[in-house]
């Protein structure tokens, strides 16, 4: 059996650094040895410190599947380590996650990875009961004996904080919106007596509680990734192929909760906040586009990466 791989001590001192960690202030302790400290006090405080900063830091995008020479998506943990804390960029959920899910297994928290099918009323605002394939990772940390569901990669309606697995508990996503847990079975499995988690969101307390992405907490491994990975990123109906995207959330002063997001999304980049959206710049042109990954998102692409766009449907001309 291979040994699941886990980044350095120097590797995850940088994370730490990427994701902008408040950690200790004196010069005696770094932040590595400040988070373990922490965990071994409050394992799921310092789990929901993580997750919220990492949020905050890293943007949720594709943009390897549209700036790049080559369209492809590694998983490899190097090159994700490489991609997102040493360039800066972004990634999509297999990334996005797949980092986080080293990094936590580095810190020696009890984590592994399971898969999720993401719903049509999160893809398309329409809520028929429906699923896609599977194409999500999402992770399961346990503390105490408790199993707690952790996102850091699921975009503009992904859960902010551990979700412990339990029913019906409702927690604040991002005010005034609202994320649950629930154990239902769904329209197209044929034995209705089979139960299935279903991470649900509601926009406010008078809204339609809407299903996001339904899992179970069984194990994947990483060659189950891989084929996930190779669908959503290689497929021509896949709309990670057509469509860029670049999002990341907006922390309050204090860095305790997460208090709006901004979002890269065709022609628009947005804010929202507190339940109100703002159009930040209209982009007309590929050269908006670059110049706001890096006054928005601190993205910086180079140019032969700016040049891997050019002929794409998603090239704005």
């Amino acid at each position: 059996m291979g040994s699941k791989p886990i980044y350095t001590e120097a590797q995850l001192e940088a994370y730490l650094k990427r994701i902008r960690y408040n950690g200790a202030n004196t010069q005696d302790v770094s932040l590595v040895q400040d988070v373990r400290q922490r965990i071994q006090t409050d394992a799921l405080g310092t789990l929901a410190d993580l997750q919220r900063h990492h949020l905050a830091a890293i943007p949720w995008g594709n943009s390897g599947l549209h700036y790049s020479q080559h369209h492809t998506i590694s998983l490899n943990p190097d090159s994700l380590y490489e991609k997102m804390v040493e360039r800066g960029l972004d990634g999509y959920c297999m990334e996005n996650t797949g980092l986080f899910l080293i990094v936590l297994r580095s810190l020696s928290f009890l984590v592994y990875a399971t898969g999720g099918r993401v719903s049509h009323a999160a893809s398309k605002g329409i809520d028929n009961g429906q699923f896609f394939s599977f194409g999500h990772m999402l992770l399961i940390v346990i503390i105490e004996g408790i199993k707690y569901m952790v996102d850091t990669g699921f975009g503009n309606n992904g859960s902010t904080a551990p979700l412990r697995l339990q029913e019906g508990v409702a927690a604040t996503c991002i005010d005034p919106s609202e994320m649950r847990l629930v154990r239902e079975t769904i329209d197209e499995f044929t034995d209705k007596t089979q139960k299935i988690w279903i991470y649900q969101l509601r926009y406010n307390a008078e809204s339609k509680w809407l299903p996001m992405i339904c899992f179970n907490d069984v194990e994947f491994l990483p060659q189950d990734f891989e084929v996930m990975n190779f669908a959503v990123s290689q497929t021509r109906t896949s709309w990670f192929t057509k469509t860029f995207v670049c999002q990341k959330m907006i922390m309050d002063e204090d860095a305790r909760k997460i208090i709006g997001q901004c979002i890269m999304a065709g022609q628009e980049v947005k804010r929202r906040m507190r339940g109100q959206t703002e159009i930040l710049q209209v982009l007309h042109t590929e050269e908006d586009r670059i110049e706001a990954l890096v006054k928005y998102f601190d993205v910086h692409l180079r140019k032969n990466e700016i040049e891997g766009i050019r002929g794409l449907t998603s090239e704005l001309i």
